[in-house]
């Protein structure tokens, strides 16, 4: 047997390293499909990702509009109640023009 073995030793070290060689251009092809669909799982993953970063920057800009309406109308109504607390005392009687026209409107004016 070992003069068989002998013999043959350079046909079988050929034969381990082309069995080698095939087997590792199989993990190859391996690792590559496993990759890829890592690859189309991390895109889609990101597609979502970006889809909701997209509703939330359009959330927060319809926000920031309702805020700055809110904010005009808070100082629309701080200036008509400063206007009005302002007009205290001013209750000068109508002149002759209008007096007539407001008892003619309104009934008698007192």
């Amino acid at each position: 047997m070992p003069v068989w073995l002998l013999r043959n030793l350079p046909a079988l070290a050929l034969a381990a390293a082309l069995a080698g060689a095939v087997w590792w251009l199989i993990d190859v092809v391996n690792d590559r499909t496993q990759l890829r669909a890592d690859l189309a799982a991390t895109e889609k993953s990101l597609a979502g990702a970006h889809a909701e970063l997209q509703r939330a920057a359009e959330t927060a800009q319809i926000h920031r509009a309702h805020l700055d309406r809110v904010a005009d109308e808070t100082r629309h109504w701080a200036a008509l109640s400063n206007e009005l607390e302002l007009m205290g005392g001013r209750d000068a009687p109508l002149s002759a023009l209008l007096g007539v026209t407001a008892e003619r409107l309104y009934g008698a004016w007192r």
